[in-house]
């Protein structure tokens, strides 16, 4: 099933110039993907398109096969920020966020696989960034999304605390069939773990195989390979 279909879609603030431009785009259901582009290339805006949080300029765009215009089924559609920006003495503890969302029942469940059972009384501002996207991630999820939309999500953390939000998304999109989009300024930590890279740069420029972004990549950072030329 198609999760995500996009039909020369255009994006601009001031209707001048393009923040994205006729993109097309097809996501079925399981795929794992990661965003990646320079900046200002347009990721995150593309992510608030599929939120509902913007409104195209042009084209079309559909989840789960429903014009996004009429789609109100948002509980399957699950969205990471990069960061929640929260005052130091905000008083909101793991279990009082985890709940917004979800039922008691979903939220130990939630916590449970995410290994953040521990923090459950802990202030969310007591914790580290790498625990703080645990909680931002569970919130996503409380709801059972079938699509899962994440901006950065690794982003300012250790490699640990990387591997681990990693390992969980690969197991969302392997074992439980979800789709997960993830835009992320990490090329290798994408290229080892997503099934497919979307390179995008205001347009797009290639949507396939990790291991045939390869000269895309390179061309969009302006990455050189040096080869050998055999002189000393």
């Amino acid at each position: 099933m198609q999760v995500i279909e996009v039909e020369n879609l255009s994006f601009s603030y001031d209707g001048k110039e393009h923040i994205l431009k006729d993109i097309n785009l097809k996501i079925k259901e399981g795929d794992f993907v990661g965003i990646v582009g320079p900046n200002g290339a347009g990721k995150t805006t593309l992510l608030k398109i599929l939120l509902g949080f913007l409104k195209q300029s042009g084209g079309r765009v559909k989840l789960f096969g429903k014009d996004i215009k009429a789609f109100k089924e948002w509980n399957r559609v699950g969205y990471v920020p990069q960061r929640l920006s929260v005052e130091q003495n905000f008083p909101a503890t793991v279990e009082e966020l985890l709940k917004v969302k979800g039922k008691k029942e979903r939220v130990y469940e939630i916590a449970g696989y995410l290994h953040i059972d521990n923090y459950m009384d802990m202030q969310f501002t007591k914790l580290s960034g790498g625990q703080q996207q645990l909680v931002l991630l569970g919130m996503a999820l409380s709801s059972d999304p079938e699509l899962l939309l994440l901006d950065e999500p690794t982003a300012g953390l250790d490699l640990h605390a990387q591997m681990h939000i990693v390992q969980i998304l690969r197991e969302l999109s392997a074992d439980e069939g979800r789709t997960v989009l993830m835009v992320s300024h990490d090329i290798g930590l994408v290229l080892k773990n997503v099934d497919k890279v979307l390179c995008i740069n205001r347009e797009l420029l290639f949507f396939g195989e990790p291991e045939e972004a390869f000269p895309i990549i390179e061309d969009m950072f302006g990455i050189n390979r040096r080869v050998p030329d055999g002189t000393s």
